[in-house]
């Protein structure tokens, strides 16, 4: 029979619903068999590539040794033993690229197209390979398992998004079970169609009607677009080199300008990531030289990251300027609670905070650091500008010499320069950074059960003690509903299929302390208006007589367990058992002091010695004493810049 050689019919590989943030760049050159960055003429022969449909955000990436035996075991556990080595093959250059999904899912590129997603299944707590038309067709020859063959005249009804119900089966594996992924053949046993399984093989065979096969995809017969040339990635550096060398050109250029932009000391922020290793890689070529290297140890990285930022330092000579925050992120989690993608305290505590303290006392006060920040990374990163300042960090101008590359540029750049980065991508780890971020996917805090256990158990067992806190099921720490504080719909829709109990928004320990308005704002007849209200808890008032004289001159009884400021006409009591008083001439300044007085006892109370407040005020009143925030009230000029300033105690 001749197979017809129309593409680009029937139903389709759903794609994801990420935003474009930026155009997708992403080539195939099939004569060298290699991904191409750019549709221009390949430098090895001179061909002109082919356009790869990828989902958004489109930002594909090499398929390193780890990610490639996760992949492979996958296929081999759902079809066969052997088949994952045949559908992805060793000697090929593979690549994968990050798809929207409620974990992680991987489309996967093989030859210049993608023969299927590899998904992380969260109940399970491990990756399926879900198969597209592409790769349906390249097991057939080899796969045994997971096929369903359909009757004649069937397919015309599957173009028009008819699933498969039990009337068209013509036979089936008898293995099949409820939700495998599966592959549909005509009766001449060419694949047509892979979908999900509704039915099990016994229940397909026995019954007489029934929805069997939820269709994903599906078309005419065709033969798989199998290139028999082998390639690597030393090839697919040189296919690409012109238009590397015209990328890196470009940030150079950028590096140079900015620097000669701005005076200041020239550092570049290295993670131990792939993006940072880069970046450093083009200011040396800028700068002529190897700058300083900007490294805050968090105290939550993986330890060969730790040796991979000093080896890499060693190895350029240069000296590495930053803090470690130790073990603070341990104390600090029973003030914050476990961090969340929406309340993410930690950056600000373990990073920001110890890098102000940096740039003040390490680089005089200024620093204009390069980073590897890239735009594809995140939609909030796609909004930054190429260069900017932090709120958090008061003296660094942040610049991203490579914020339009891709992962695959990035990559090829590295492969390229023969720089050695860092081994945990080829463990599997697809970022690196805090090894319990929970921006991460459960996917990868999964992947650190087996390569850094005690790591994992003491993480877990901290997760197990919140979810006892909480009257949260295991579940709340195993399956990852720890990482938001408020849950979006698709993880409250997984929590209702899973039947567990889990509130919508948690509470942290630090959201205890909060002012109750007894009388409220009203008038009074010795002293204007008045407010009084209780706290939810006792407070230590020689610990808030540290920050008060931002208010006013301050006194403190410790015999009374009371503490008065005068806050110009405003009069402030604050009391050990949490009561508080404030009394003024009107309702606008009462309410004024009284909101700015809640923000900073809550500064003082939860304070985590991040080091973020003492270099933003221009007075130097700002310290830390017995590990707390403190004022120096002969500096302090009370001008209240500082009830501006973000602080993770009470902004999110």
């Amino acid at each position: 029979m001749r197979l017809t050689t129309r593409r680009g019919r029937g139903r389709k590989f759903r794609r994801g619903h990420a935003p474009f943030l930026t155009r997708i760049r992403f080539y195939w050159c099939d004569k060298c068999n290699v991904p191409r960055i750019a549709n221009s003429k390949c430098s090895v022969c001179g061909s002109l590539p082919r356009p790869v449909e990828l989902s958004p955000p489109g930002d594909p990436f090499p398929a390193m040794d780890g990610h490639l035996d996760q992949a492979t075991r996958a296929v081999n556990r759902q079809f066969g033993n052997g088949v994952g080595e045949v559908l992805l093959p060793h000697d090929k250059t593979i690549v994968m690229n990050k798809v929207s999904s409620l974990d992680a899912m991987y489309e996967v590129v093989v030859d210049g197209y993608v023969v299927g997603r590899l998904r992380f299944d969260i109940p399970k707590l491990d990756y399926t390979f879900v198969l597209s038309l592409e790769g349906g067709r390249r097991i057939a020859s080899v796969c045994k398992q997971k096929f369903v063959s359909c009757h004649e005249g069937i397919l015309e009804y599957l173009k028009k998004g008819s699933n498969l119900l039990v009337p068209g089966i013509a036979g089936c594996d008898i293995g099949i079970n409820l939700g495998d992924d599966v592959w549909v053949t005509d009766l001449e046993k060419h694949v047509i169609a892979v979908g999900v399984a509704r039915m099990t093989g016994p229940e397909m065979s026995k019954s007489e009607r029934g929805y069997a096969i939820k269709i994903r995809e599906v078309d005419d017969p065709l033969q798989a677009t199998v290139n028999c040339q082998s390639s690597s990635w030393e090839k697919a550096v040189e296919a690409n080199s012109k238009d590397l060398h015209a990328i890196e050109t470009e940030a150079i250029g950028f590096i140079k300008n900015t620097i000669e932009a701005h005076g200041a000391q020239v550092v570049v922020g290295f993670s131990g990531g792939k993006d940072s290793l880069v970046t450093y890689l083009l200011a040396e070529k800028a700068l002529n030289r190897s700058p300083p290297i900007f490294f805050t140890d968090t105290g939550l990285e993986l330890p060969e990251t730790i040796s991979y930022v000093k080896d890499f330092a060693q190895s350029r000579n240069v000296g590495i300027i930053g803090r470690s925050a130790g073990d603070r992120f341990w104390g600090s989690v029973d003030v914050f609670g476990p961090p969340a993608r929406d309340f993410r305290w930690c950056c600000k505590v373990l990073k920001l905070g110890p890098a102000a303290k940096s740039i003040s006392d390490e680089l005089g006060g200024d620093a204009l650091v390069f980073m590897g920040q890239r735009r594809l990374e995140s939609f909030q990163r796609s909004l930054e500008p190429r260069v900017t300042s932090n709120p958090w960090v008061p003296g660094q101008v942040s610049a991203s010499p490579i914020q339009n590359w891709n992962a695959l540029e990035v990559w090829l750049y590295i492969f390229g320069e023969r720089a050695q980065f860092n081994p945990m991508y080829n463990r599997g780890y697809h970022r690196m950074g805090c090894y319990l971020c929970p921006a991460t996917p459960l996917a990868e805090l999964e992947s650190l059960k087996d390569t850094h256990p005690v790591l994992y158990e003491r993480w877990y067992g901290k997760l197990h003690e919140w979810a006892r806190r909480y009257a949260y099921p295991d579940e709340w720490a195993k399956l990852g509903f720890w990482r938001w504080k408020k849950l979006p719909s698709g993880q409250m829709n997984l929590i209702e299929e899973l039947g567990l109990q889990i509130k919508t928004t948690r509470e942290a320990p630090s959201e205890a302390l909060e002012l109750n308005v007894v009388k409220g704002v009203s008038p009074c007849t010795s002293s204007g208006f008045s407010m009084e209200g209780q706290f939810s808890s006792g407070l230590d008032l020689n610990r808030i007589a540290r920050i008060m004289p931002v208010f006013g001159k301050t006194q403190l009884s410790e015999e009374l367990g009371a503490l008065r400021t005068q806050a110009g006409d405003v009069s402030i009591a604050l009391f050990s058992s949490g009561s508080l008083v404030v009394r003024g001439e009107s309702e606008a300044a009462v309410n004024r002091i009284v909101n700015q007085l809640q923000r900073a006892i809550r500064r003082v109370v939860f304070c985590q010695a991040c080091g973020s407040c003492p270099p933003q005020c221009e007075h130097g009143a700002l310290g830390l004493e017995d590990g707390k925030i403190s004022v120096d009230e002969d500096k302090c000029t009370r001008c209240l810049k500082c009830d501006n300033w973000p602080c993770p105690t009470y902004l999110e």
